[in-house]
């Protein structure tokens, strides 16, 4: 059903199934999926695709043009995963052409009120960013991860997968999958035990996550040292997930 205040461009595709609010717009080159529903004066600016089951609050803003100077008003992409939720006055961009073109949230997010996500992130499945929460360009955020509120998350930062930000932080490096981080600057405090526990992790894992983290922790012990002997603690996907983040990292990881 779409109301007939709402304005869709000739060349938006709007699924039969989908509702479309009282003063909602939706851009040039936008694909809304089925069961979808826009809230009312929410903006789907351009180049949007949203996925099936999708629900867009009233006062949602999403496809703008990235914030990035360089931009020339070129036609990259926002990609929203199925069964999302994005609430009141959040705002997600485009991607800008320094990556490929696309900014993309995975399936089962959960978008909290008058967030940020920049342009050319990436946020995996089952996702949830609280209110005020902002996201610089090209932050990568892996699956099951919560960011708590008024976290400000620094450009090319990754997040790993499973991992849990307190509320209030600063993060200017990448954060390890697993863990619980706080604090500005950000701190690691541990594992993200009840995370892990909710996602199904075994005591077995857990364990090994444990012997993981004391490792990775103990400052006496070069980096490069580190990651060789967490990856002979065990050839547990959880242990070599850990040891590849930290090894690949770019930014370099929080490690106090």
């Amino acid at each position: 059903m779409i109301d007939k205040s709402a304005q869709i461009n000739s060349d938006a595709v709007v699924a039969e199934t989908a509702q479309v609010d009282a003063g909602a717009f939706i851009g040039e080159g936008c694909r809304i999926g089925e069961n979808v529903r826009i809230g009312r004066n929410s903006i789907v600016e351009a180049y949007t695709e949203i996925g099936d089951n999708t629900v867009l609050s009233p006062n949602v803003h999403i496809g703008g043009a990235p914030q990035d100077i360089g931009f020339k008003k070129e036609p990259t992409k926002l990609i929203i995963g199925k069964n999302c939720t994005i609430r009141e006055f959040a705002t997600i961009h485009r991607a800008s052409t320094k990556e490929d073109w696309v900014t993309e949230v995975g399936d089962n997010c959960y978008i909290m009120a008058t967030s940020h996500i920049g342009h050319d992130c990436k946020l995996g499945n089952n996702v949830i960013v609280t209110s005020y929460v902002g996201l610089s360009g090209h932050v990568h955020v892996g699956d099951n991860v919560v960011l708590g509120g008024m976290t400000g998350i620094h450009q090319f930062v990754r997040i790993g997968k499973n991992a849990m930000i307190g509320g209030g932080s600063g993060i200017r490096k990448d954060v390890p999958p697993f863990c619980l981080v706080e604090g500005n600057p950000a701190v690691i405090h541990g594992l993200n035990v009840l995370g892990l526990r909710r996602n199904g992790f075994s005591k077995s894992q857990l364990n090994n996550l444990k012997k993981v983290l004391k490792i990775f922790l103990d400052r006496s012990v070069a980096l490069d040292n580190a990651i060789t002997a967490i990856r002979e603690i065990s050839d547990a996907e959880e242990v070599i997930a850990f040891a590849d983040f930290i090894e690949n990292s770019k930014r370099g990881t929080v490690r106090r």
